[in-house]
């Protein structure tokens, strides 16, 4: 087997745009934006070519401190908290996922976390503390006739109401858009109190507009031309996700939330989307309630550290 450290960044894109699981984390881009955003953080993703040609890569960002006159280093596949672990151009065998894992336990003075993908699981050394965590999905292949039968009677209701109060949905197009959205979710955290697992910055938000790809869709919910809501949906593979939201106070009765995701699961099935996924829900009850009112369904997946 051989390693690439670094694993050039075109090696990486062609295994994150070949293999079956891979999300938007797990891309070059995701980490370099991270990356930027925080410079405590390096990439550090490894490359493997396995015996029989298979391409691999664990997406990595590390962070090295100082611990006992020793550099002790961290390793996270993937900040902040999202999707990592193991993607490749092909199905891997158990023992070939074991000699990359095996490699990654070598690294001198390395410990970290592997936030598990719901889209593939793998077996990881029985050493490895691991934690269960859940995510909720939407199958899009039915198609959104179906898929709406599935809403609850109140998310209808709602969704039906918000179009009646003229909220227009429509994608961020300059940087005041990213502002006006920074600034909401700033309103949001306060809302969210004591609850809110991680407070991000303006940039970070700037970071991923600049990209410029369509792989990053803010869409935002306005009406009268004032915003009033939004979320960022991360699509990679034909897998939409759902990574980040916020809304004004004020505009929650006029239902830009319900109406913002009604818009995205749309847009996926006209466009050859298979999944929805609407992510974890940080142990808020109501936001597991509200995502499963679109028919969301549980999707049970692991974290690990070692």
């Amino acid at each position: 087997m051989e390693v690439l450290n670094p694993v050039p960044i075109d090696f990486w894109q062609q295994v994150a745009e070949e293999c079956p699981w891979a999300t938007f984390f797990h891309t070059p881009a995701w980490a370099s934006v991270y990356a930027q955003t925080f410079p405590r953080y390096a990439v550090a993703s490894r490359g493997f070519i396995l015996e029989n040609g298979a391409r691999a890569v664990i997406p990595f960002l590390a962070e090295t401190k100082k611990k006992f006159l020793q550099r002790v280093i961290k390793l996270k596949s993937m900040e902040p908290g999202v999707y990592g672990g193991i993607i490749a151009d092909r199905d891997l065998t158990p023992q070939e996922v074991g000699e990359l894992i095996h490699h990654i336990l070598k690294i001198k003075n390395a410990g970290g976390r592997i936030v598990g993908n719901p889209f593939k699981e793998f077996t990881v050394p029985a050493s490895f503390k691991k934690k269960e965590l859940f995510t909720q999905m939407i199958d899009l292949s039915p198609g959104a006739e179906q898929i709406w039968k599935r809403f609850s009677r109140g998310q209808k209701s709602n969704i039906n109401q918000a179009q009646r109060k003229n909220i227009a949905v429509r994608l961020a197009r300059n940087t005041q858009d990213i502002e006006t959205y920074y600034a909401i979710y700033l309103q949001t955290i306060q809302r969210w109190g004591k609850s809110t697992a991680v407070e991000y910055p303006r940039e970070l938000f700037l970071n991923l507009y600049g990209q410029r790809a369509n792989h990053i869709r803010f869409y935002l919910a306005e009406k009268d031309g004032r915003i009033l809501a939004g979320i960022i949906v991360l699509a990679w593979n034909k897998k939409l996700i759902y990574w980040h939201g916020c809304s004004l106070d004020d505009a929650l009765k006029e239902y830009p939330n319900n109406l913002l995701h009604f818009t995205v699961i749309i847009w996926g099935c006209e466009n050859g989307y298979t999944w929805y996924d609407m992510g974890p829900s940080m142990d808020m009850e109501g936001v597991v309630r509200f995502k499963a009112s679109f028919g969301a369904e549980k999707v049970f997946f692991q974290s690990y550290r070692w």
